[in-house]
């Protein structure tokens, strides 16, 4: 998908950008991660993002976001709505509120094979470009901290978590 810029809001007072005012989370960063996040993960415009995060909806996605333990950055917000998108009760809550926001109908995508999960998490939490061998110490060997391995296990853990609500 084509780099696309999100649109600014419309609705300063509530709506995503009013409610990260309120809980003390940098508005620009988040509505900035959460319209690139829609605009990807389900295709809308930027406009059908705007008109999504500025309505009701946006305003309990921003309330969600107290609940992302350490700095609200662009990383950690993106991180926070796949979780949400890879639980079928959030997604169903997405997908719901999208169309009644925009009358647009948006088809769920598969869920991610556990390579696919595997490469994302490496991927966000760990900096790692690719699980596969390369057979070169400099490639195949990474440095760490401690807390991008917690936060790789937790969102390990919690799509285990969703996975099992879904049965799969």
């Amino acid at each position: 998908m084509k780099n696309v810029k999100p649109l600014t809001t419309q609705n300063e007072e509530w709506g995503f950008w009013g409610t990260c005012e309120h809980i003390g989370c940098n508005q620009a960063v988040a509505w900035d991660a959460a319209s690139r996040f829609f605009i990807k993960i389900f295709n809308l415009t930027p406009e059908e993002a705007r008109e999504l995060l500025d309505a009701r909806f946006g305003r309990h996605l921003a309330d969600d976001l107290t609940f992302i333990k350490g700095a609200k950055n662009e990383r950690s917000i993106t991180n926070h709505l796949g979780q949400r998108y890879a639980d079928a009760g959030w997604r169903k809550h997405f997908e719901k509120s999208i169309y009644d926001v925009t009358g647009k109908k948006v088809v769920s995508l598969k869920p991610a094979t556990k390579e696919e999960l595997f490469k994302k998490i490496a991927q966000q939490h760990l900096n790692i470009e690719t699980l596969e061998e390369r057979k070169s110490d400099s490639l195949d060997f990474k440095e760490v901290a401690v807390w991008s391995v917690k936060a790789a296990l937790e969102a390990a853990f919690e799509a285990g978590k969703a996975a099992a609500k879904k049965g799969a």
